[in-house]
């Protein structure tokens, strides 16, 4: 069984199928991009595995043992971690503050423990906040640290939402068009960033629209047509079969 594993995943809102017998398997350490036209069950794809959506029918499995059904934050704990299309940021705080804010479920200590500082809630205060040093010097957010989170840039946004799911050390990071509304300077800037990432030994699973990107960052592509899957394989390979070019390239330049 691969590492996340998707059987005749099916999801229905009323009597439309926004997927349909999708199965997918994906290997421990790679960076999968999903691509297709708009309306072809991308985010409903990244909404299942992460658990806001239960699928109609199917299952899913991480690490040999059954998720599909679980709730957002059960399969969260168990290291799967989403990103979404919009910036999710707290209002009124910087950098770092939107940060530890979203390392709160990585604290296994009592309230009472941290008003009193215990040894324990100190050790893993310690952990965490080394955890996010290591972070922001990770995605170069180190000079923005103590910057109104609310006023950096689009991209630099972008990758602080990246930063505040990583916290949570997942083992597979779902990535919802990262690159979105970008230059290609920044897209690229997210490029480099995402490798990293990969690097330290994340699996990686992006939606994403822009090509180069895609070409760029992925090491296998699948390809969402109407809720099924026409297309596996290396990126370049995908894109040059007929079924693909038809059923999205036609409308977007590479």
């Amino acid at each position: 069984m691969s590492y996340l594993e998707l059987k005749n995943i099916t999801k229905e809102f009323g009597k439309l199928a926004a997927l349909e017998d999708v199965d997918l398997q994906v290997e421990k350490g790679e960076i999968l991009g999903i691509v297709g036209p708009n309306g072809s069950g991308k985010t409903t794809l990244i909404n299942v595995i992460s658990g806001y959506y239960r699928p109609t029918g199917g299952e899913i499995f991480f690490n040999a043992k059954k998720i599909s059904g679980l709730r957002p934050d059960q399969i969260a704990k168990r290291g799967i971690i989403r990103t979404f299309q919009s910036n999710v940021l707290y209002e009124g705080t910087t950098v770092v503050e939107s940060m530890l804010i979203s390392s709160y479920q990585q604290y296994r200590t009592k309230n009472w423990q941290s008003f009193f500082e215990t040894r324990t809630w100190k050790d893993e205060n310690e952990t965490v906040v080394g955890r996010v040093i290591e972070l922001v010097k990770l995605l170069d957010l180190l000079n923005d640290t103590f910057l109104p989170a609310e006023g950096l840039s689009h991209g630099y946004q972008r990758m602080l939402g990246i930063a505040m799911a990583m916290i949570a050390n997942p083992s597979v990071l779902l990535l919802d068009e990262p690159t979105t509304g970008m230059n290609h300077e920044e897209a690229m800037f997210v490029v480099d960033k995402i490798k990293k990432i990969n690097e330290q030994g994340v699996t990686v699973i992006l939606i994403e629209h822009n090509m180069k990107v895609l070409l760029d960052v992925a090491t296998r592509v699948v390809v969402l047509s109407f809720g099924t899957k026409i297309a596996d394989g290396k990126p370049e390979e995908v894109m040059n079969k007929q079924e693909v070019i038809e059923a999205y390239l036609g409308t977007e330049t590479i």
